[in-house]
This record gives structure tokens, C-alpha cells and sequence, in this order.
């Protein structure tokens, strides 16, 4: 099922596993959301969902994340029935985690949803489940938190499923476990935090209260990993007041998520396996599927800009400013920083056969530096086989002093 390369790799597909369906708020759940309608949690047993992921193994898949859930703590949670907030059970989500991990062939492994205000009121049993997480799942996995609005108000008349106090709560426990980095270079387990406009009850201070909430986390030194704001669907819900919405967004991008960013991932960290999907635009485009230039080896260090992301849910946004083969991976050294975005350049370059394109994507080295770069050991390389025996070496021959960040890209 998943899709492979010309030469028979596996390619990125992820494979999507429901857990129930369902919610616990079937009583008065959100408004917006039609999970509650479907009433009381149809759970999936731990020996079907497990054998599911061997089947799904067998088949070819190598990623897999476990969604189509409302709220991965209220799996099989005990007083669903009665508890305006259920207490998590660790037990039968660990059988499944701890289970799915014992086949070496499951590579990449996420989940989705978490309902903050069930970790908030359980925070013990909740911590149990969230460690589970941290020691199964790969780095990089996000839990969706659904907040919808920080504004009382719009909470009340939308029934939405936490406030802002429980919210903070869960996120500072989602960061106390897992901001450490995995083998991939990337945090083990952060939030993710969705916003919804359009909701009744909504008016211009309804944003003002988002964003304050928004800078009250960041005081805070929490992460967040994605930041998700979207409009209502259906009937029943107000208009939308474009112009204090559009500036919301424009303020959670300039203020919060490139800050975000930067401390998520500082220049010079090593993200590994990243994936190139396209050439010069973000969206792929059909030529690039079937046209095979696009693949070619000939075309890496080359003028351009190439896109690509990380296995798994939610991945970061990377951006190549020259031309590498799609559908292939490479390790990068972040380079810089977007609003939702970062730029890099690719791990290990040697110095002695980098393009130019390549040499001017390292910070420090500007258009004429790397063409000094490229002339010297072009000189050099008459003289011998290996025009260059440091990365030093390099800088120094071309009157160059080495940036910091080149010591980590490059090497003979």
C-alpha cells in the first residue's frame, strides 16, 4: 500500500488506524463537532487494533498513527458514563502501544487527539499514559489539543470541552515529558493547539483573549508544535468579523509561531530523514511524479528550491533554497526560520565537490565567498586529487573565516 520508488524503496504514506468512535461528551459535547452525535465510545479491543498493525506490516506499510479517536486518555476510560471527566485507563492503550512497538518493522509510529481537560482533572493516571507515549511513540509526535476559543463566553454557549486554565495545565504537563529530543532530532511529544472562528458567541475581544493566551504559554517557556486556526463549518454559528480574524492570524504567526520555531529548532540542529517531495513550490505537481529529470542525481547542488518534510503527523515545513532528487531522503542543519517553516541545507556536503547553490545556503557565505570557494579549489584541484584535507582548510585558501554552522555541514 505504500508507495515506492522506482528502485523498490518504501516511500512516506502513513497508514491510519482507528481507535474508537465516538466521545466521552456524548452527554453535551462541542457544539461544532459531530463525534458526540454518535453517542456513547464504541471501543476497538486491544487484540483487534494490534492485529490490524501486523496486518497493515504484512501488507507493506511502515508508518502507521492511531487516529480516528476524539481523545487518545479516554481510550476504555473508567465512568464514561457518569464522569463529567472519565479517568484515564493506562493499562489497555499501553497493550496496544507497547504492542505495536514489539514488531522491529513498524517504523514511524504517532497518534492524534487529546482532550486537555481530561488530563488536567487526572493528571495522575493521565501522566501514566503520557509516558507510555513519550517511550513508544517517535519523535516528533503531536497531540491535536482543542481549545477552540479562550474566551468564557464563546466556551458556555458552545459547550466547548476545556477552558484556558485546564488547557495551560495540559500543555505544561505535555512539555514537562516531552520536549527531550529523539534520535530524529525532534521533540519527543508536544501539543498542538486548534482554534475555531465563527463560533456564537464570538466578538473581537474573543481574539484579544486567544493571543494573550497564546503570549501567557510563551511566558511560560511552553511549546507548542502547531498552532491550527480555522472556521466553523455548518449552520447554526455566527459571521465571521474578517478583519479582527485575519490580524489574530497575522499575530499568532509573527509573534508566536516563528519564535516558536526558533526555539523548537535553533540553527545548527540536525534534523534527520527529511523527505523531498517537490521543486520550487511547496505543492507537488504532476510532471514532477512522472517526469524522471526530477529524481535524477545530476540535478543535486544545482540552482532552485526544494521541499520536503519528516515521516509523521504534523511535520515541519523544510525548504532546500537548491535542487536535491525527490523521493529520496537526507539528513539537514537547520539554517533558518520561517513563520511556519524552516530553511536548511543538506548534512555531510563534502567540501570539495559542493556547488556553489550549496556553499551559499550555509550562512556566512554569501554569493562571492562561495564563488571564492569554488575558483580556489578548482586551482587547487590541478594540483590534486583532493584539493582540500580540512573544511578549514577550505575558508582559509579562500580568505574566508569558517562560520560556525559550516563546521557542522560540511567535511572532506
Amino acid at each position: 500500500p505504500d508507495l515506492l520508488t522506482e528502485d523498490g524503496r518504501a516511500g512516506p504514506l502513513t497508514y491510519e488506524l482507528e481507535l474508537y468512535q465516538g466521545c466521552v461528551r456524548f452527554k453535551r459535547g462541542c457544539k461544532f463537532c459531530i463525534e458526540p452525535k454518535k453517542g456513547l465510545p464504541l471501543w476497538r479491543e486491544e487484540s483487534e487494533v494490534l492485529s490490524e498493525i501486523t496486518a497493515a506490516l504484512d501488507s507493506g506499510v511502515n508508518h502507521i498513527r492511531i487516529g480516528g479517536a476524539t481523545d487518545i486518555y479516554t481510550y476504555k476510560a473508567e465512568g464514561v458514563r457518569d464522569l463529567e471527566y472519565p479517568i484515564p485507563n493506562p493499562e489497555p492503550i499501553a497493550k496496544i502501544l507497547h504492542g505495536a512497538r514489539e514488531d522491529e518493522r513498524l517504523k514511524i509510529f504517532h497518534v492524534d487527539n487529546g482532550n486537555p481537560s481530561i488530563v488536567a482533572e487526572n493528571l495522575e493516571p493521565a501522566t501514566e499514559i503520557t509516558k507510555t507515549m513519550v517511550n513508544t511513540l517517535s519523535d516528533g509526535a503531536v497531540l491535536s489539543f482543542g481549545l477552540e476559543s479562550a474566551d468564557p463566553t464563546v466556551h458556555e454557549i458552545n459547550w466547548l470541552n476545556c477552558n484556558a486554565e485546564q488547557l495551560t495545565t495540559a500543555i505544561r504537563h505535555i512539555n514537562e515529558f516531552g520536549k527531550g529530543r529523539g534520535e530524529r532530532g525532534l521533540p519527543k511529544l508536544l501539543p498542538g493547539l486548534n482554534f475555531i472562528a465563527g463560533l456564537n458567541g464570538e466578538t473581537d475581544k474573543s481574539y484579544q483573549m486567544n493571543l494573550e493566551l497564546l503570549h501567557n504559554l510563551r511566558s511560560q517557556g511552553l511549546w507548542l508544535r502547531r498552532i491550527n486556526i480555522r472556521q466553523v463549518e455548518g449552520r447554526g454559528f455566527q459571521d465571521i468579523s474578517e478583519e479582527p480574524f485575519r490580524a489574530f492570524k497575522k499575530a499568532v504567526r509573527e509573534e508566536i509561531d516563528t519564535i516558536l520555531l526558533q526555539e523548537m529548532f535553533p540553527l545548527g540542529t540536525k534534523l534527520s530523514d527529511v523527505w523531498w517531495e517537490a521543486h520550487e513550490n511547496r505543492i507537488r505537481r504532476p510532471e514532477q511524479v512522472l517526469d524522471p529529470s526530477h529524481r535524477a542525481e545530476v540535478i543535486r547542488g544545482k540552482a532552485g528550491i526544494t521541499f520536503g518534510r519528516q515521516i509523521g503527523a504534523y511535520p515541519i515545513l523544510v525548504g532546500l533554497p537548491y535542487l536535491v532528487p525527490l523521493e529520496a531522503g537526507s539528513d539537514i542543519i537547520v539554517t533558518g526560520h520561517g513563520a511556519r517553516s524552516i530553511s536548511g541545507v543538506e548534512a555531510n556536503l563534502s567540501i570539495n565537490k559542493a556547488t556553489q547553490s550549496q556553499l551559499e545556503a550555509v550562512p556566512g557565505i554569501g554569493k562571492k565567498a562561495a564563488w571564492r570557494i569554488v575558483s580556489t579549489r578548482a586551482k587547487a584541484s590541478r594540483k590534486s586529487k583532493i584539493p582540500f584535507d580540512s573544511v578549514e582548510a577550505a575558508f582559509q585558501a579562500a580568505g574566508i573565516q569558517t562560520p560556525e554552522v559550516a563546521k557542522q555541514v560540511f567535511s572532506i
